[in-house]
């Protein structure tokens, strides 16, 4: 299974390379036709490199280019291609709504979310809204690419990055649902190991001014980390913050 291919920087015996010869002869004997492809994310130079990358590997055939989630829609109802890779956001609007459209129009096709760090929260409510995959942006390379696009059309859950393990983990909850829990530590993952001691610090009740003697920082570093901290955990204020670290601490 195309999920199975290794694609991490250490090959071992069981890595296939997706430029082999085994793996067009895996292509050609589950489908004589490329897998269709839309790419879509309001980075226009990202958009161009990838469309490039998938221009040069005979598997893929790229259908359709977007930069707005509205275009993004408009082009998977009218194409249903095999797999759609979206970013998290577009233009600052998440693409959940737009990817469960997408899913319930048709089962069949594969969503994959580009993201960056910073954003685990879009991308589970992603994957709550159906997406299959996730690839993070700022560590993807050919090779991984290549991989997830072929594993999500071989109908597999395909992760990539740092955040695989804790988004995999939050996505496969009992009964499909993601647990409170589990989401926490997903959006605790995405925090830098400053961010991480600050929010510690939060939880025991310290002032800006106590965090920032406590760790020979700044009063401003100090309030620049805590706005950070509140974007990437998705709360609105320090109290909300501590709340969620002291749950996920226990």
């Amino acid at each position: 299974m195309a999920a199975e291919f290794k694609n991490d920087e250490e090959r071992g015996n069981d890595f296939l390379d997706p430029s082999s010869k085994e793996l067009r002869g895996i292509h050609r004997t589950l489908r004589a036709e490329p897998l269709r492809v839309v790419l879509a994310d309001d980075d226009r130079l990202f958009v161009e490199g990838v469309a490039s990358l998938l221009s040069g590997w005979e598997e893929f055939q790229l259908v359709g280019r977007a930069y707005t989630l509205e275009d993004a829609l408009m082009l998977t109802l009218r194409l249903k291609p095999s797999v759609v890779m979206m970013g998290a956001t577009m233009h600052g609007v998440p693409c959940a709504d737009v990817v469960r459209k997408i899913c319930d129009d048709n089962p069949n096709t594969r969503v994959m979310i580009l993201a960056s760090m910073g954003e685990s929260g879009f991308v589970l409510d992603a994957l709550r809204a159906g997406a299959r995959g996730f690839g993070s942006r700022d560590e993807l390379t050919s090779d991984r690419l290549r991989s997830l696009v072929w594993a999500l059309a071989c109908g597999d859950i395909a992760f990539s990055g740092s955040l695989g393990t804790q988004l995999q983990g939050a996505l496969m909850g009992k009964d499909g649902k993601v647990s409170g829990y589990l989401e926490s530590e997903a959006y605790i993952a995405a925090l830098d190991d400053r961010e991480r001691t600050i929010l510690a610090l939060l939880e025991e009740g310290l002032s800006n001014a106590e965090i920032s003697n406590r760790l020979y920082l700044s009063e401003p570093t100090v309030k620049k980390a805590i706005g950070s901290i509140l974007r990437k955990l998705h709360v609105n204020n320090r109290v909300q913050a501590a709340v969620m670290y002291a749950k996920y601490s226990q």
